[in-house]
């Protein structure tokens, strides 16, 4: 993504808008900031999406979006972690968007009762969040500089944004995810989007398969970390993405280069991943530039 350059804007106007981008970016430094997002392309309704700037930003700071648990809000992570702290140690820009009730969903169906917006999750995410970012926000939003995170089911999202949108994302990490809808066909989060599984066993196999669809994560950095006292989300889950990375390291010879953290005695809430976080955010460090 690139900005656009306007054809001829006369000096003063030029000015203007120098001084106004400087006043509100130092501002901003230090600070969290909460933007609306415009909910569809033709929508008035917006979605918040809470934003930390770092006390050293500048428009070449790293990008971390991180998505929170399935209950949980924009403030998530702000609340209930020290990323704040890490983001100004490594002079990276923290994103929340607030996603309830969102499990990162291309599409949705006829039989879809929960929607967590008027556009699915992924769709909203690269037709609408990250344009903004880019263009609006005015943050660095490449390959190079961009990561994404998640907690929970929020650990699936950071998952599909980057197998979706690789060409962007230059490194993920899954913080005890729901990464195989297939082991979870019960399980009201999923049966409320995608129907019920003995009535649309193909929707299910084929439809946002995050464990499939780990082929477009070649040249993407991945981080996996999971609680072994996890009653929630086993952490098979995990063990079953990393299985599948490394089976696509012997088929393709190179990339699907991963981290894989087991956290002794760590179970399913944020207690887990604040103990989790330096790892993390020393991995976006290394493999965001």
């Amino acid at each position: 993504m690139k900005y656009k350059k306007p054809g001829t804007i006369v000096l003063i106007a030029i000015t203007v808008i120098f001084i106004h981008a400087t006043l509100v970016s130092d501002t901003r430094h230090g600070t969290w900031v909460i933007y609306n997002v415009p909910a569809s392309p033709q929508s008035e309704k917006t979605i918040p999406v809470k934003i930390y700037f770092p006390k050293s930003y500048s428009d070449s700071s790293r990008v971390i979006i991180a998505f929170h648990e399935y209950d949980g809000s924009m403030n998530s992570w702000q609340n209930n972690t020290s990323i704040a702290y890490y983001a100004n140690q490594y002079n990276m820009v923290i994103v929340c968007p607030h996603m309830p009730r969102s499990v990162y969903e291309s599409y949705y169906f006829d039989q879809t009762t929960v929607k967590w917006n008027e556009m699915p999750a992924l769709l909203w995410i690269g037709q609408l969040l990250l344009p903004y970012l880019n263009n609006t926000v005015g943050l660095n939003i490449t390959k190079q500089k961009l990561g994404v995170c998640g907690f929970s089911i929020g650990a699936r999202g950071a998952l599909r944004v980057g197998e979706v949108y690789h060409d962007f994302v230059g490194a993920i990490a899954c913080l005890s995810g729901y990464y195989d809808m297939l082991s979870h066909t019960k399980n009201h989060m999923f049966t409320a989007v995608y129907g019920k599984y003995n009535d649309f066993q193909q929707r299910w196999a084929q439809t946002d398969n995050a464990i499939d669809e780990a082929k477009n994560l070649g040249d993407v950095a991945v981080f996996i970390a999971h609680g072994n006292k996890d009653s929630r989300v086993p952490m098979e889950q995990a063990f079953m993405l990393a299985l599948k990375l490394k089976q696509l390291q012997k088929e393709y010879k190179s990339g699907y280069n991963f981290t894989f953290v087991e956290k002794k005695y760590k179970m399913h809430d944020w207690n887990y991943c604040q103990s989790v976080l330096p790892d993390m955010m020393a991995f976006f460090n290394e493999n965001l530039k």
